[in-house]
């Protein structure tokens, strides 16, 4: 007898879920749009929590048209990988920092510039004010600006204190493999930088072939580099720009309704995620802290004279080979700073 209510209940269960899977299909109909994704944050993070529930939003609000699928932890590959396979059509939208829309738009790393940003009221100022000229040019290369996705300020993590420019001449520094920008600040902080990709600077720092990196505290936590430094530089590095691209090639075909309500819902979760994100890093400092780490007060005001001497050094240095000198001067206008 307890067989057959058994039976009878998995059967019942069964049906259920059938008429519940009919009765979705038959309201949203087939779905018409799915957009692989790539991003190398992976499951779990915050990141991708945002990027499951815009998935969920998105496809309740076009019934079912437009969906993603996602393509977690760098599993098609980094920035540059994803970018080819963008332009050949296997992954059609992703999430790049710098170093990725770098490749895509150069002048965009105006925004990657050292010692920029004195606060997250001026970063969100200055995309708020470059957001459409930037959506215009990426979409003349080809690409749909979808949001700005937050990477976060970038810190120094070293082996020994760095409270001045001049700390930075004894110390082993990596850069990232291609990276203009990273090249450029630390051969103007007096140091030679050792390039590497991010997947090698974890060996790198475990030889002693570098004792220094950068990285968002998040970041830094979650490569676990903080295990292999002692000092935190709290004066931020750098903000490093994020952006969520879309193909036109995938975009062109979507009716402008489903497209416009794409754009509306990724801006508003990434913007929510930028302040989860900003939490998350205050409170990271506390975890950076207990591990070990010791974070350093904000230099004095000569050393930071000294720091924001480097922004204008490099800032001058690569206006011309990255981006123009109407488009720095812009920038410092929107900060109501002397260039």
């Amino acid at each position: 007898m307890k067989k057959h209510v058994l039976l009878f209940s998995v059967l019942l269960v069964v049906s259920l879920v059938y008429l519940f899977l009919l009765s979705s299909t038959e309201s949203y109909g087939a779905e018409q749009y799915l957009i692989k994704f790539a991003t190398v944050a992976p499951e779990g993070s915050t990141w991708m929590n945002h990027m499951r529930e815009l998935d969920r939003k998105i496809r309740e609000k076009s019934k079912g048209q437009v969906g993603f699928r996602i393509y977690a932890g760098g599993v098609a590959g980094d920035e540059l990988d994803v970018l080819k396979k963008i332009r050949i059509g296997q992954i059609h939208a992703a999430g790049f920092s710098g170093v990725g829309f770098g490749q895509i738009l150069p002048s965009v790393r105006v925004l990657d510039l050292p010692f920029l940003f004195r606060s997250y009221q001026e970063i969100d100022l200055v995309h708020k004010e470059l957001q459409d000229l930037f959506a215009g040019q990426f979409r003349e290369k080809g690409f749909e600006f979808l949001a700005w996705a937050e990477v976060g300020n970038v810190n120094l993590f070293s082996q020994s204190p760095i409270q001045k420019v001049a700390d930075m001449a004894r110390l082993k520094v990596w850069a990232w493999s291609g990276d203009p920008i990273a090249k450029e600040t630390f051969s103007a902080m007096g140091t030679n930088p050792i390039p590497l990709a991010i997947a090698d600077v974890t060996t790198a720092l475990t030889t002693g072939m570098i004792n220094t990196v950068y990285a968002p505290p998040l970041a830094a936590l979650a490569l676990q580099w903080n295990l292999y430094t002692k000092y935190m530089t709290s004066l931020p590095l750098a903000h490093s720009t994020g952006a969520v691209l879309l193909a036109r090639s995938f975009s062109d075909k979507m009716p402008p309704e489903l497209l416009t309500l794409l754009k509306e819902e990724f801006r508003r979760s990434m913007t929510a995620l930028t302040f989860e994100l900003r939490e998350q890093t205050e409170e990271s400092l506390g975890i950076l802290e207990k591990s070990g780490v010791r974070i350093l007060p904000l230099p004095g005001e000569s050393d930071l004279k000294d720091f924001y001497k480097v922004h204008d050094q490099v800032a001058q240095a690569l206006t011309g080979k990255v981006y123009s000198k109407e488009l720095l001067d812009r920038v410092y206008r929107i900060l109501k700073r002397p260039g």
